[in-house]
């Protein structure tokens, strides 16, 4: 098991390959982190068109989608092809760009934990990628157990913590 990070979105753009229910759930994370996100895929479902924030390619993947000159911070691979997933995976690793291959976790350099935010909260649930259901289950329960309200705690700590440090307050970006 690897560590879990919160990257933050000015790491750069994202790259979801496919059009489908997984798809649409990697652009609605990346999205609402705050991410810019390019989809490309032959079909687009609706829940991915209507996130608005997201820029849509409606075409099948091609390998130059991962050339030169693309700046990509994260490659989700996530077809209903196995061959287009491994390519697109490969293409990556070559370039040096963290990938998720849906349906490959062996070929992945990183998994998504099952996340909520609450303000500066973030909760994270990895189960190395054996059962996404699994870790949803397990975020749900933790998010019940903790209640809500927790968000605006951090944020008044946070003022607190600035204002103790003589600096004004701020925020994260994607928080």
């Amino acid at each position: 098991m690897g560590i879990l990070i919160d990257l933050q979105p000015d790491a750069g753009p994202a790259l979801v390959i496919g059009g489908g229910t997984v798809a649409a759930r990697k652009v609605r994370a990346l999205a609402e982190a705050g991410f810019s996100v390019t989809v490309i895929a032959p079909e687009v479902a609706r829940a991915i068109r209507d996130s608005g924030a997201v820029t849509v390619i409606e075409r099948p993947f091609e390998p130059g989608d991962l050339g030169p000159g693309t700046h990509y911070a994260l490659v989700f691979a996530c077809t209903d092809s196995r061959e287009v997933n491994r390519a697109a995976g490969e293409l990556a690793h070559e370039r040096g760009i963290p990938v998720v291959v849906a349906d490959a976790q062996d070929e992945s350099t990183f998994f998504s934990p099952a996340t909520v935010r609450d303000g500066e909260l973030a909760i994270a649930v990895s189960t190395g990628g054996a059962s996404p259901v699994l870790a949803r289950e397990i975020r749900e329960k933790i998010v019940a157990a903790l209640g809500p309200g927790w968000g605006t705690a951090i944020a008044a700590a946070r003022t607190e913590r600035e204002s103790r440090l003589g600096r004004g307050s701020r925020t994260r970006a994607g928080q």
